[in-house]
């Protein structure tokens, strides 16, 4: 790969302090070679990865169902976040969005950027929204234009809380506008995903004549560290150090087994308790502090996951909650 050098500041999102912007990395016009992962590859070896030569991964943090519209952290996000940035890979994010409305994408943002907070986030934060062509699928309802609103909605709001935005989608999706509204985005970081026939770098480019800042090229890569295909980027830039956490407070540590035994299958149901069952906060019986209400026998709720830890993620007041599987029943 022919790489130049040519530094460039990065512009100061809206909402930064001059003293914020002084201390951000500088971009610089160097191909750098990166990942994307998400909890489809499961547990990682980043040890591994890093020595096999990965610049960057784009870790994904947030997806809201296309089905249910309930918004989830990816399982191993912190853990991804925390272990790729200690082997030195500088990190990003991004959020599958099946968002409807205003309201729901802010909730997205929010929702990303109470993780990405506390760690060191270099590349862009990216929003990719997929699926919609399917009238099974909640979003299909939206035409262009409002799909790329929220976007923009989206993207504005990493902007204004300090960090690069970019829209994610495919190469068809994008040229001339077709699902989505260029002329808008084009203002930020451009993702665009195709896949050729003879990956990077025998296919030295992308065939998407718009401006566009990286380069999906394959989702049959195969590295080090990573069980099964992993999706293979090329970004025309790259940063000359590591931005800071934008909260310094500190995470708490996720070792491998933790982020490896509690597994969740996304599921679509309505239960009834068996007999009586606190809806809790988070999937423990630590203390009362997580109880937020009874469940009594007969009450339903619906249920969208079922984790090997015997918890089940329950929905209740529009917000994920957490019930023991063995008191719920699937009602018919």
């Amino acid at each position: 790969m022919q790489a130049f050098i040519m530094a460039v500041m990065i512009l100061a999102a809206a909402g930064v302090s001059e003293l914020e912007a002084e201390a951000a990395p500088k971009e610089v016009a160097v191909p750098a070679i990166g990942i994307d992962v998400s909890s489809y590859q499961g547990l990682i070896n980043w040890d591994m990865v890093a020595a096999s030569g990965v610049q960057f991964a784009m870790i994904r943090v947030a997806y809201r169902a296309m089905a249910t519209g309930v918004l989830s952290e990816d399982i191993y996000a912190r853990y991804n976040l925390q272990e790729a940035q200690r082997v030195g890979i500088k990190v990003g994010a991004y959020v599958f969005s099946s968002a409807v409305s205003e309201a729901e994408v802010l909730e997205e943002a929010a929702f990303a950027l109470n993780i990405i907070s506390k760690y060191k986030i270099t590349f862009p934060v990216a929003y990719d929204c997929e699926g919609y062509k399917s009238a099974a699928n909640r979003h299909y309802v939206l035409d262009k234009m409002a799909r790329t609103a929220l976007a923009v909605r989206f993207l504005d709001t990493m902007a204004v809380n300090g960090y690069t935005p970019m829209f994610y989608s495919s190469k068809n999706d994008m040229t001339n506008s077709a699902y989505w509204d260029m002329n808008m985005l084009n203002r930020y970081k451009v993702w665009v995903a195709q896949y050729a026939s003879q990956p990077f770098p025998i296919t030295p480019a992308s065939t998407y004549t718009d401006v566009h800042s990286m380069w999906q090229y394959t989702s049959e890569a195969a590295i080090a560290g990573i069980n099964g295909a992993v999706d293979m980027n090329v970004s025309y830039f790259s940063y000359d150090s590591v931005a800071d956490a934008k909260d310094s407070g500190g995470t708490q540590l996720i070792t491998a087994e933790s982020a490896a035994n509690v597994q969740y299958t996304d599921v679509n149901e309505v239960v009834m308790a068996n007999t009586q069952v606190n809806i809790r906060t988070a999937p423990n019986t630590d203390g009362d502090d997580t109880i937020v209400a009874p469940m009594n026998p007969g009450d339903m709720l619906y249920r969208v996951g079922i984790g090997n830890n015997g918890w089940s993620k329950i929905l209740f007041n529009n917000e994920i909650c957490y019930a023991y599987s063995s008191y719920l029943q699937k009602v018919a």
